[in-house]
């Protein structure tokens, strides 16, 4: 599966903790822990934005993962 587009609702949804699901990789997992408790409960739109590229950066460099893979088929099905 490919890297979904930034824009896809889902990741605005995981990195404001409004969705949890059961990650397999490792890298993500630490980085959305960060994120989660960086943004707090009212993030602003930029810093969603932010938190976003960086999720979908850290997807896209091990886009060939099988635990990545197994993330992006978890939260985009």
């Amino acid at each position: 599966m490919n890297v979904p587009s930034k824009t896809q609702k889902q990741w605005a949804d995981i990195v404001t903790g409004r969705k949890a699901y059961e990650l397999k990789f490792l890298a993500a997992k630490i980085l959305l822990g960060r994120m989660i408790h960086s943004l707090g409960p009212e993030p602003s739109t930029e810093a969603i934005k932010e938190a976003i590229d960086q999720l979908h950066f850290i997807y896209s460099k091990n886009e060939s993962s099988p635990s990545a893979q197994a993330d992006l088929h978890t939260i985009f099905g």
